[in-house]
């Protein structure tokens, strides 16, 4: 059987995909950017998700209110893959 759930109009597989990146160094494509966007996912919700454009590494005493961020909706990913 197919994963034919919808996560706020986003496949559930890639939903899944999603949250398995959390605080990890990925590559975004989006239908919001020419380019794709690299950087770290902060957090992901019911329909968005926070990227920092840049990386971490260590999330361990970060000032994240000091950082720029990507609020992007999910229903516009269109790839994202981890970065190692």
């Amino acid at each position: 059987m197919s994963t034919t759930k919808n996560c706020n109009n986003v496949n559930y597989t890639k939903c899944e995909k999603i949250d398995s990146l959390i605080k990890k160094y990925v590559r975004l494509k989006t239908y919001l950017s020419m380019k794709p966007i690299y950087g770290e996912i902060l957090e992901s919700t019911e329909y968005t998700i926070t990227v920092v454009p840049k990386y971490i590494g260590s999330f361990e005493e970060v000032d994240y209110d000091k950082l720029p961020t990507y609020l992007l909706p999910k229903s516009s990913i269109i790839d994202i893959r981890e970065i190692v």
